[in-house]
């Protein structure tokens, strides 16, 4: 691992811990200034808004994918080219966005009428008008972002996101104790959206000298472009349906306060997706440069087991910690009246460990650009959970969201991916599994059986939480030192620390 994927990987992990921290401490600050009814509507018309976000086409990913693999080849003219025919695309998509907003927030009234109040539609529809403006603009400035990563440049865009974060939860909560409410907020975020887009695209243009020239405009290119988009538009699309049709749904047959138990169930599913994502993200250039050199399928089978035991041992520790505490901490964390919120989370963690350790995977179909049979299945996935989420909300509410969730998982990202990877990839489905659960599954399972030692402590308070937590932490990393880890894991692990008090 080269040094920009070290400390890019490090500075990954702060903005992981940080987003989480930020998030853990700032989500019930927000939930007790707005209300959960306030809170509810905020997050139904950001899951709202998040659908038409997927006229993007996917065409972020796609700039991720096609500029590691212009820069792996060395082809600077047709990272041009294809930079110029993409951001004539976006001026499509920014009409689009214009079009498809107007002519939803026209409709916001009949579509919410069952289950909002007219003060509540009224603010509906005014963070509504300020998201799609947000949007048209941050779309297109946000393909930097996304160039900038395609350049491998991890620690720029790591550290750019990290002050924004904290920038950003600085503002918001001083207008929230000014006493503004979620109106605000959508304001706030519109700043920070644009601004950070226009310190990318200074980076992009200034420092890595970016250019954008059309050289030749061509079908083929467009076709070449959105032969690979169309794929990551639908699984754009799959992922805001999956984790934002729930609470839609929720919207339109149950409340506001419904819709504030799962979204807070999604934000801590949210957090736990981070940890993986933030590591495999960083091999995008590498699994390009891989693939352009035709690696054999058992050396990319070897930078996923590689990738997915770091992956599986952060993950373990997360979910043993939820399942040991975690009635304790959403008691504390949310209040009273949310305890099916770690249920839900419970449910959807399970199942959903599975993919987040094999995320190179996806990696990898990207690069191979062979992500259509993914697409096609997880959009299948989606609606299916859209269906049976429809049906058990009725009878369930948040819960019965929560299980067709966690059954759609089982069903299509444990079981019908991994049939893919090994018959029509080629990847050693059977060795990764036996090479990353070595020595790290047992370890888990001891750490859990041992973990509930830890509720002998007494008390119910933040202290006792804390107590309580750092005594899981501390069992966890004696199981994985004395058996779990092998010695490069050792290694990768105790190198920082180490270097610490070297300096």
């Amino acid at each position: 691992m080269n040094k920009e994927l070290k400390l890019g990987a490090i500075l990954s992990y702060i903005s992981i811990a940080l987003t989480t921290v930020v998030g853990l401490l700032y989500t019930p600050f927000m939930l007790r200034q707005l209300g959960p009814s306030e809170y509810g509507l905020y997050m139904l018309i950001g899951s709202l808004v998040g659908y038409i976000s997927i006229l993007d086409f996917g065409l972020h990913g796609t700039i991720n994918r096609f500029v590691a693999k212009y820069q792996a080849e060395g082809d600077t003219k047709g990272q041009e080219n294809f930079l110029a025919i993409a951001f004539m695309i976006y001026g499509v998509i920014s009409f689009l966005v214009l079009l498809v907003g107007t002519v939803l927030f026209l409709n916001l009234g009949s579509i919410f009428s069952k289950s909002l109040t007219v003060d509540e539609l009224y603010k509906a529809q005014i963070m509504f008008a300020i998201l799609i403006f947000n949007l048209t603009l941050s779309l297109p400035i946000g393909a930097f972002q996304f160039i900038a990563k395609g350049y491998g440049k991890f620690v720029f865009v790591t550290t750019t996101s990290i002050i924004k974060i904290i920038l950003r939860t600085v503002m918001v909560v001083s207008v929230l104790l000014l006493g503004y409410k979620s109106i605000a907020i959508v304001i706030v975020d519109t700043v920070f959206n644009i601004l950070a887009g226009l310190i990318y695209a200074l980076y992009c243009f200034v420092i890595l000298k970016t250019r954008i020239r059309l050289h030749t405009f061509k079908r083929e290119a467009v076709k070449e472009i959105f032969n690979f988009s169309i794929f990551v538009f639908i699984l754009a699309i799959v992922n805001q349906l999956f984790w934002k049709i729930g609470q839609v749904t929720l919207g339109i047959v149950s409340s506001t306060i419904a819709v504030a138990v799962y979204a807070l169930s999604i934000n801590l599913v949210i957090y736990y997706q981070q940890i993986a994502l933030a590591i495999s993200g960083l091999f995008v250039p590498r699994v390009s440069k891989l693939v352009a050199q035709e690696a054999s399928e058992d050396e990319l089978t070897d930078l996923m087991i590689k990738v997915g035991r770091v992956q599986l041992a952060l993950l373990g520790l997360i979910l043993v910690g939820f399942i040991i505490l975690g009635k304790q901490f959403i008691l504390l964390w949310a209040g009273d009246g949310y305890e099916q919120v770690y249920w839900i989370a419970l449910m959807i963690f399970l199942p959903l460990t599975v993919p987040m350790i094999q995320t190179v995977g996806e990696t990898i179909l990207k690069a191979k650009n062979m992500i259509s049979f993914q697409a096609l299945a997880y959009l299948l996935m989606s609606g299916i959970n859209f269906l049976v989420s429809l049906y058990l909300s009725k009878a369930m509410g948040s819960l019965g969201v929560g299980i067709a969730t966690a059954l759609s998982l089982i069903i299509f990202q444990v079981l019908i991916i991994n049939i893919y990877y090994k018959y029509k990839v080629k990847l050693n489905v059977v060795r990764f599994f036996n090479q990353v659960a070595k020595g790290l599954l047992p370890a888990i399972f001891i750490t859990l059986i041992l973990g509930y030692a830890t509720l002998l402590v007494p008390g119910d308070s933040w202290i006792t939480l804390l107590v309580r937590g750092s005594m899981v932490v501390t069992i966890y990393a004696i199981i994985m030192f004395s058996f779990g880890f092998n010695k490069n894991e050792k290694k990768l692990f105790l190198e920082p620390i180490l270097n610490l008090f070297r300096k």
